[in-house]
């Protein structure tokens, strides 16, 4: 059935092991996702018309990780059907196999699934397993599989320890990295020595290590989230846009009380995502946008002609001005906003919140020149770094904005606007 995959005695232990939900923590390099896909193909060729998953923690890496080693482990005669774009394969039996996403967890949810594969889970939100996932292995009484490497005690560690006592179907591993025999021991050897101990031990020992480096530990879902309500028009409002044409684009709306006070109120958050898809979900009056500067580049052709997403967004309504992307004085600024209690969030901005509770520095590495300095961990930062747009917009106090407003006689205008916000709040939220 499988051409090229061979497994490893470790390997082999996990994917021998009856239970019906395995969770497989282990180091760098150990053949976790080839253990994945050796599981997933078994899965699917002894069960007819069956289906299964394996998903990423976004749709980008799920292609780049598995698709290729999924094809080649296959002859070309197991494969009758294959669908490049949706990364989907189907066998001679009907069986079918796709890879996913868990960046856009809302298009997972769907019909039954016989087996699945959460690869990297600790880096996934805990509403794709508890909300999504497991729900759908219900009917089928389908199993699943999650791997990954640590990332301090959460999810993985969670469902790790439940494995351990051997609760609710689960069982557990945990495997360093030199537990793989095609492993060079001096390769390990060597990367001891090149980086801080607590790093070492996560990557390469599967340790379970203290999660740190928060880049904003002042937030609290206490001090800064709040039950959604209806938004006042009279206060001015602003809205930041972090643009993707392949990946995730993220958008913050907010409004400025009279006290400086920002309240994030509503968020867009969806993946691969054309800009005239997203313009109609996002536009809304009297809002002044801020978008990624980076955006002004032009590498989208029309037409025989270049286009920038600035150029796309404003053809469609949204004028947006290059936001401030000092990203040090960035964050700065936003730390200072939360210490202060001057940023508040509906609690329906989930994915937000869900950034601000991981948004973290990447490790510090030393160099001949010393220890470089940290910069923030380039993965689940879209919505934050809208946050830091808007804050770095310097909004004016709310005062100006309405003493202007009343100066130009707009204010009746504002509470009609007012009386039609009330309404559309209550059809969303009552």
């Amino acid at each position: 059935m499988t051409k090229k995959l061979e497994l490893h005695e470790k390997q082999w232990e996990v994917f021998s092991d009856p239970s019906r939900f395995i969770v497989l923590v282990a180091g760098r390099r150990f053949g976790k996702t080839i253990l994945a896909i050796t599981d997933i193909i078994a899965s699917a060729w002894n069960n007819p018309k069956s289906r299964s998953w394996y998903i990423a923690p976004t749709y980008r890496q799920a292609e780049m990780i598995a698709w290729k080693m999924l094809l080649d482990a296959l002859p070309k005669e197991a494969i009758v059907k294959k669908d490049e774009t949706r990364l989907e394969i189907t066998l001679p039996n009907g069986a079918e196999i796709a890879l996913k996403g868990a960046d856009n967890e809302d298009a997972l949810r769907g019909a039954g699934l016989n087996f699945v594969v959460l690869d990297e889970y600790a880096m996934m939100k805990q509403n794709v397993w508890q909300e999504i996932i497991r729900p759908m292995l219900t009917d089928t009484k389908g199993r699943a599989l999650f791997i990954g490497t640590p990332k301090g005690k959460n999810s993985l560690w969670e469902l790790y320890l439940k494995g351990q006592r051997k609760e609710d179907g689960f069982s557990s591993y945990l495997f360093k990295t030199v537990d793989n025999p095609y492993v060079d021991p001096q390769e390990v050897a060597d990367a001891k020595k090149q980086m801080n101990e607590r790093y070492f031990k996560q990557e390469y020992e599967a340790s379970f290590e203290d999660y740190t480096g928060l880049i904003y530990p002042e937030f609290s879902h206490e001090k800064h989230i709040i039950q959604p309500r209806y938004v006042d028009k009279i206060f001015p409002h602003i809205g930041a846009i972090d643009p993707a044409i392949s990946g995730t684009t993220a958008c913050l709306k907010a409004f400025i009380d009279e006290d400086g006070n920002i309240t994030i109120y509503e968020e867009y958050y969806d993946q691969n995502k054309r800009v005239s898809e997203v313009a109609p979900d996002i536009k809304e009056k009297d809002v002044t946008w801020y978008i990624d500067p980076s955006s002004a580049a032009k590498n989208i052709q029309r037409e025989g002609k270049l286009y920038s997403l600035f150029d796309e967004y404003f053809d469609y309504g949204i004028c947006a001005s290059p936001a401030e992307n000092d990203v040090d004085a960035g964050i700065n600024r936003v730390a200072e906003y939360f210490k202060k209690g001057k940023i508040k969030i509906f609690s329906t901005c989930k994915n937000l919140i869900y950034e601000l509770e991981r948004y973290h520095w990447s490790e510090e590495r030393e160099t001949k020149t010393g220890v470089l300095k940290p910069k923030p961990f380039k993965n689940l930062d879209h919505a934050v770094d809208c946050l830091r747009y808007l804050v770095m917009s310097r909004p004016i106090n709310a005062k100006i904005e309405i003493c202007q407003k009343i100066e130009k006689g707009s204010v009746a205008e504002c509470m009609e606007q007012d009386e039609a916000a009330q309404k559309n709040w209550k059809a969303k939220y009552q």
